[in-house]
């Protein structure tokens, strides 16, 4: 399973910085955080470093004001009923021209987001993927589909998608899907199987799939041989808000306290906890396994406080961004069976990692996977229950 950028605020420089580092990666653009005017030079910025990107229209809420989105030529001015219905070759058009200009990987089409998916939805999606057909100039076509976070909460809804992706016409889908009861990790086992039967399903129709704003949480969608899975800096770019497209307050901008990932932990933890456990002498069991290890995060290990290290939000950010790109390239095996053992065997190490730390007082308070862990193993007996048969005869054609 491959890793994107999912850009968030202030991530140009970051995104450079990444693909450099890493030889080469894919950026998801977000035209709210990267002016018209700079979107050029940003790819060809990104290109230099053999980055490749796409773009996402962002086009959510499109009744909505957002004055970053409003200045792009294909956000709609009038005319909302007839977009809201599929009729958007005015936007299609814009879009192929922005895709053309930085020379994108893939061609996202836009969707809103929707809580009913029914014959009505299906057509809409049809009528925009119908229009890109005349627009695009054969370029590869992903499909967004956005979701309520109703959605996936109902298993005939989540079929239906399926049986509805069947039909289209596209070589992939680019799916984000809001969090139940707004949690950055999600609690509810049955929405996050039927994400993975999703992906599954999607999968098996021989299409591509990238989940866009996603977490470490997420790592388990390669048991549906997911293509990819992207994520930023912010918490706003690690799990789909819509309310983020809904307005214009930047709430990016509001800094808040420092992280750690502990990738073994699948858990973030504050920089004081940090130097609590550097004062119990258990500091290096927290330390990134050595495939993870990078000079982002080397400093916080190598001063006499980790406090007193200087890491700061930018390398947590990329701290971040780098263990998950590498657990994403190491969640996909030879076979669904070594697949799904070895997720499980994360989450135990997790497990007993976690055990360990709490007892010494070292917690990630919200951001602990501590309470997730059986969720995701819910989630994986389910999507196992239903889908290992399929998948073990098919994992080498999807």
């Amino acid at each position: 399973m491959d890793f994107y950028i999912q850009m968030g605020h202030g991530m140009m420089s970051m995104c450079e910085e990444l693909s450099s580092y890493w030889s080469h990666t894919t950026t998801i653009i977000s035209p709210i955080n990267v002016r018209p005017t700079r979107i050029t030079s940003f790819a060809k910025s990104v290109e230099k470093v053999n980055g490749k990107l796409l773009f996402d229209p962002q086009l959510y809420f499109p009744r909505k004001y957002h004055k970053n989105l409003s200045l792009y030529d294909y956000w709609p001015q009038d005319d909302i009923t007839n977009v809201e219905a599929g009729f958007c070759n005015n936007i299609i058009s814009s879009l192929a021209q922005i895709n053309k200009s930085i020379n994108s990987e893939f061609f996202i089409l836009p969707s809103s987001i929707e809580k009913a998916v029914n014959e009505r939805w299906n057509g809409v999606q049809k009528k925009i993927i119908d229009t890109a057909k005349r627009y695009a100039d054969n370029s590869k076509l992903l499909h967004t589909i956005a979701l309520d976070s109703e959605v996936l909460l109902n298993d005939v809804k989540t079929e239906n998608i399926i049986q509805y992706v069947e039909k289209w016409d596209i070589e992939g889908v680019y799916i984000v899907c809001e969090h139940p009861e707004k949690y950055y990790l999600v609690d509810k086992p049955l929405w996050l199987t039927n994400l993975m039967s999703l992906v599954s399903g999607i999968k098996r129709l021989g299409k591509k799939v990238i989940v866009g704003y996603a977490s470490h949480q997420m790592l388990c969608l390669a048991l549906g041989k997911c293509d990819a899975i992207a994520s930023g800096n912010f918490l706003n770019v690690r799990w789909f808000k819509p309310e983020r497209f809904e307005s214009n307050d930047d709430d990016e901008k509001m800094r808040k306290a420092t992280w750690y990932y502990c990738p073994q932990a699948l858990s973030e933890f504050k920089i004081p906890f940090l130097d609590i456990a550097k004062r119990l002498n258990i500091l290096p069991s927290l330390s990134p396994p050595e495939n993870m290890v990078s000079p982002y995060s080397e400093m916080l290990f190598a001063a006499a406080l980790p406090s007193s290290s200087g890491y700061g939000e930018r390398e947590a950010h990329i701290h971040y961004l780098h263990c998950l790109r590498m657990q994403c390239l190491l969640a996909t095996r030879g076979t669904y069976s070594e697949t799904k053992d070895s997720h499980l065997m994360v989450l135990e190490t997790a497990e007993q990692l976690l055990k360990g730390l709490s007892s010494k007082g070292i917690r990630g308070q919200d951001r602990d996977f501590g309470e997730i862990i059986d969720v995701n193993r819910a989630a994986i007996a389910a999507h196992n229950s239903e889908y290992q048969y399929t998948l073990s005869k098919e994992w080498n054609e999807m």
